[in-house]
């Protein structure tokens, strides 16, 4: 008898220490591993954001450093498209260009400006053969004029076209040099769209125009000089005033009575 009490006894008591044991596996041990391994997680995460933003802060250092040579590009492009018309600037550079070659500007014609609106590809479309039928193995590949995926380049914001035209009287050799540094020669950059040339004959000065001999010509040139208004350094006069909320009323404070009072 005894030996079967301390039998029942230790085989209790062993029941009891397993319990024990996954009562304390299961309420502290496995929770405490879980969060154990929810925080590694979280410790790799975040070293790997660490790292990512280790290289960004890398990358804007270095294009700091370049920062002067960023802008003195960006002073070079605005001498070629500044960021208002300055028409009387570009005017002086015509009148220096023109006497460098000898030649008379007669006449410089600015017009108002116009939004700049880039033209969309068109579809390329097959050839059609004697037989009526369009020959489809000829047709063009380039799937950016046809596909509506195929993002279309569109104009910044306030980019714009001022037409102009210019006239010159001089010999054929040097209106010619002026048409090229026209194009060339100066700081501003000039589209030309059309260019018509007519010969001269022998006349006096009169009218503002010089004298001019046989084998001279008159050029008038067309075309478009650019205004790109810089975003960046803009105002934004559109954004309104928000004035501030009222502070709310105190509860059983008369908003009559001075301070201190109530």
């Amino acid at each position: 008898m005894g030996g079967a009490k301390r039998s029942t006894w230790i085989g209790g008591a062993v029941f009891i220490a397993l319990v024990m044991a996954a009562a304390a596996w299961f309420l502290a041990i496995s929770p405490q591993l879980t969060e154990a391994s929810e925080t590694r997680d979280e410790a790799v995460l975040a070293r790997e954001q660490n790292e990512l933003m280790e290289l960004k802060i890398l990358k804007l250092k270095a294009d700091f450093e370049k920062l002067p040579e960023y802008e003195a590009q960006l002073a070079t492009l605005q001498e070629g498209i500044p960021t208002d018309a300055r028409v009387a600037d570009y005017l002086r550079e015509l009148d220096a260009i023109g006497t460098a070659h000898g030649v008379t500007i007669t006449a410089v014609s600015p017009s108002s400006p116009e939004l700049v609106v880039i033209a969309q590809p068109a579809a390329a479309s097959a050839p059609v053969t004697d037989s009526g039928t369009q020959d489809v193995a000829t047709v063009s590949t380039d799937e950016s004029a046809t596909d509506p995926a195929t993002p279309s380049p569109i104009a910044p914001d306030g980019f714009t076209a001022i037409p102009v035209s210019i006239s010159v009287l001089g010999s054929y050799d040097a209106t010619l040099w002026f048409l090229n540094d026209l194009q060339r020669g100066t700081k501003r950059l000039f589209l030309v769209s059309g260019i018509t040339g007519s010969a001269l004959d022998e006349q006096e000065a009169g009218g503002g125009k010089p004298a001019t001999v046989v084998g001279d010509q008159e050029l008038v040139i067309t075309g478009y000089i650019y205004v790109l208004p810089d975003g960046l350094g803009l105002p934004d006069d559109t954004e309104e005033l928000v004035e501030p909320p009222l502070p709310a009323p105190v509860p059983g404070k008369n908003p009559l009575l001075p301070a201190g009072r109530n």
